[in-house]
């Protein structure tokens, strides 16, 4: 299989100098796309200049444009960005100074989803006066508590972008919905990064104790993974203490905090992140309220992913945990029927939505023999095979890898219909079912361990120990899905996966950085195709690279996060 790289020749790009005070910065980041949303961190003068939009891939091949970067503003004096995510609307960054203080910041619209749906859908020059009216006078203080009456263009802006009682019901949050320069959200004890060691007194805190002498509490993860997950309208993020804090809409219970409610405006924590046995323990409530009440954890969290409306969590144990919606199974909390048997009924909670979280621990074994007669569900992994090693979440789908290296996924259109036929005239046949319980991933080599995985809106992509990558979902170039077995898109010996400092999903692509000791940073772009000769070129060198080398070749790539209508780059100094 052959490789391709885009590359944009240098002699057609046109210089673009960044104005900055900050020159003497230990990192930047810089973003392109949607201004108006606030999430460049461009400051209220800028949000309705274009200053860089996407461009689309016929503009870059054909005329020879690079896509042009803009620095997002917020970062002080020897701050640096150790970890970033760009959600739908609205980005967030870990920040560091040189006293190593960690602080979370936020840009956009972190509230909101739905408005943000009909400000898009606006004429351009009626979605800029929204965004400019829904905003705060010049120099008024944001004052949550205040009962002062928006102004009459207040009142037009809000009218033009549609009522959302459902969204921002008081007047002051609508007026101030829109954060257009990076502000800091507090965290109790301050946030975690990846890589980060837990230590004795985080597993102590969470009532894991004697975690060297007893096997039974022996932690599987001692160091934290993914820290920070943005989405419609909602952030995560882990304290170094091993909790998991979120705020954004929750209508959908999609914060985990206990209770349906239009929004979580504080980073609160999500309830019921303990096994059922640890909750009949510790906990004090009965019956629906078990869990719901239940705010403590059993471990730490070392891991986080959100999808569209639901999220899921990683505990130090290995245990998965799903909330939000799950209309389409997005929570796994379904059993896998034996194959012969069927018509049985619909276990309670596989299609339920629920404001708190629930253990995922229904992961059967592939390569077990057919169930007798006398056994209504196919056998689950023991529970040592079954303790989780990664996760990741889609728009609707959720992506777990097992200990004993078993990748399985659960959600909305994500498992094959064995009914369906090309040729079938059923208009209402589809080639593709829910699986409201965790669906072993055919396809992979069974030799090869997954050591990263990164979902998309649409796919799941998963990094082999030998550097090749595997996907499955929705193909750019099909909209048949592609779920019966991973296929393989990027061949081993391109990316060297001693090297790996970032592999990121976000849309219909992932970004994959490498080169930490060399030096020879390598970022390449791929997408999953069905045509097999498209995923021979499927490979891609970003057009902003070569921008960046003409502003300032010295700042190299740490992390790519692609948001619904912004991406965002780190780089290093």
């Amino acid at each position: 299989m052959s490789f391709f790289l885009h590359h944009t020749p240098r002699r057609m790009i046109r210089r673009r100098i960044i104005t900055t005070t900050n020159r003497r910065q230990m990192s930047a980041v810089y973003g392109y796309g949607a201004q108006w949303t606030g999430a460049l961190s461009r400051g209220r003068d800028n949000l309705i200049t274009d200053e860089a939009p996407e461009l689309s891939p016929e503009e870059i091949q054909q005329l020879g444009e690079p896509q042009n970067m803009i620095q997002l503003k917020g970062l002080d004096d020897g701050m640096e960005c150790v970890s970033a995510c760009a959600g739908w609307g609205h980005t967030a960054m870990i920040t560091q100074d040189r006293d190593n203080t960690r602080k979370l910041m936020v840009c956009g619209r972190p509230h909101d989803f739905q408005t943000l749906m009909r400000l898009r859908r606006l004429p351009p020059f009626i979605r800029d006066f929204c965004v400019q009216h829904s905003l705060p006078l010049e120099g008024e203080e944001i004052d949550e508590q205040s009962s002062k009456e928006p102004s009459i263009l207040q009142r037009i802006a809000s009218f033009l972008a549609g009522e959302n009682e459902v969204t921002f019901h008081e007047h002051e949050y609508r007026r101030y919905s829109n954060i257009p320069e990076m502000l800091e959200i507090k965290i109790p004890s301050g946030p975690a990064v990846e890589g980060d060691r837990i230590d004795s007194e985080v597993f102590e805190l969470h009532g894991t104790k004697n975690t060297e002498s007893s096997s039974k509490h022996q932690p599987m993860h001692t160091h934290f993974q993914n820290t920070l997950a943005t989405s419609a309208g909602t952030t995560a993020v882990i304290s170094k203490t091993g909790t998991l804090y979120m705020f954004g809409l929750n209508q959908r219970g999609q914060c985990g905090s206990g209770t349906f409610s239009p929004n979580v405006w504080d980073p609160s924590p999500i309830h019921g992140l303990a096994s059922k046995r640890y909750v009949l323990d510790h906990g004090t409530g009965i019956g629906e309220n078990l869990f719901k009440e239940f705010k403590e954890q059993e471990n730490p969290i070392v891991s986080v992913a959100l999808g569209l409306q639901h999220g899921i969590a990683l505990d130090s144990k290995g245990q998965a945990f799903c909330w939000g919606k799950g209309e389409r199974g997005q929570l796994g909390q379904g059993r896998r029927l034996a194959d012969d048997e069927e018509g049985q009924d619909d276990e309670p909670n596989e299609n339920r939505t629920f404001e708190h979280a629930l253990h995922v621990d229904n992961f059967y074994d592939p390569y077990a023999t057919t169930s007798t007669k006398e056994d209504i569900y196919a056998p689950l992994l023991s529970p040592s095979d079954s303790k989780i090693g990664l996760i990741s979440a889609g728009m609707n789908f959720s992506l777990a890898v097992t200990s004993s290296n078993l990748p399985y996924i659960w959600g909305k259109n994500c498992v094959p219909n064995p009914s369906f036929s090309a040729s079938d005239f059923n208009i209402r046949s589809k080639p593709v079912e829910d699986s409201t319980y965790p669906r072993y991933v055919p396809g992979l080599p069974t030799n090869l361990q997954i050591i990263k995985v990164a979902c998309g809106t649409h796919h799941a992509a998963m990094l082999l120990e030998d550097g090749s990558i595997w996907a499955v979902g929705v193909a750019t170039d099909s909209p048949v899905p592609m779920w019966d077995e991973a296929v393989e898109i990027l061949t081993p010996g391109i990316v060297d996966t001693s090297e790996i400092i970032s592999f990121q999903a976000g849309f219909d692509r992932t970004v994959i950085v490498s080169g930490l000791e060399s030096g020879k940073r390598q970022v390449i772009e791929i997408q999953l195709w069905s045509n097999e000769e498209l995923r021979q070129f499927g490979a891609v060198r970003p057009s902003y690279l070569d921008w960046l080398d003409q502003e300032d070749e010295s700042r190299k790539v740490l992390s790519v996060h692609r948001g619904w209508m912004h991406t965002v780059v780190v780089t290093e100094s």
